[in-house]
């Protein structure tokens, strides 16, 4: 009776080592397979709503998004919030990476933006949406569409011309840096301000904590 009851419980142990590590297999498989669909250009619509002292408010974004794989589960990309009667003049960019870990996929911007998490979605080959978590008590809806004509030339063109221009502006001396970077700033500043400035604010502050 003994050795009858020995093995019964080492059946058990034996059977449930073997489903634990086939949940692991098939999370992991899970896991590689939405990041394979994620990778590409996703435009639509991002809705945030929360309850601020006048009671529901909200915005809405119209939003594009790059994800690229540097392996099979995570990598970089970046996003465009923009107005799509002046996408070059109104819109916030902004870098971003992200991972895939049992099916929550982790966004985690460049700037000062929230860390996103999304945990209730859908994804196919051509539509992505659910809710995005990042931390706050907003309810943030978005729906993409796979976009695979989207131009994204403006916006990297402007990014290698920055960069350029940064390097150009280390090999100045100090004397030269300190005047050139007063009159860049205040430039700027200046253009920032009559520029898209609504636009803008509203959308940088879409992953922000609620002031």
């Amino acid at each position: 009776m003994k050795k009858i009851y020995t093995y019964i419980v080492m059946f058990m142990m034996t059977t449930a080592m073997l489903t634990s590590c086939d949940v692991e297999f098939w999370e992991d498989l899970e896991d590689r397979q939405e990041a394979s669909t994620l990778s590409g250009t996703w435009t639509g619509y991002i809705d945030t709503y929360y309850y601020d002292r006048w009671g529901l408010t909200g915005n809405t974004y119209r939003t594009t998004m790059y994800f690229e794989r540097d392996n099979a589960y995570s990598g970089w990309g970046y996003e465009v919030d923009y107005d799509l009667n002046s996408r070059y003049s109104d819109y916030y960019y902004c870098e971003f990476e992200w991972d895939i870990y049992k099916g929550s996929i982790r966004i985690r911007y460049a700037d000062n933006w929230n860390d996103v998490y999304i945990n209730d979605y859908q994804l196919s080959s051509n539509r992505f949406e659910g809710y995005m978590d990042d931390g706050t008590t907003k309810d943030i809806r978005f729906s993409l569409s796979y976009d695979s004509r989207f131009d994204w030339g403006y916006w990297t063109r402007s990014t290698t011309r920055a960069a350029a221009s940064n390097a150009t502006d280390s090999t100045t001396d100090s004397t030269t840096d300190s005047i050139t970077n007063s009159i860049t700033n205040s430039t700027t500043d200046s253009i920032t301000d009559s520029i898209g400035n609504d636009a803008r604010v509203k959308a940088s502050g879409k992953f922000r904590p609620n002031l």
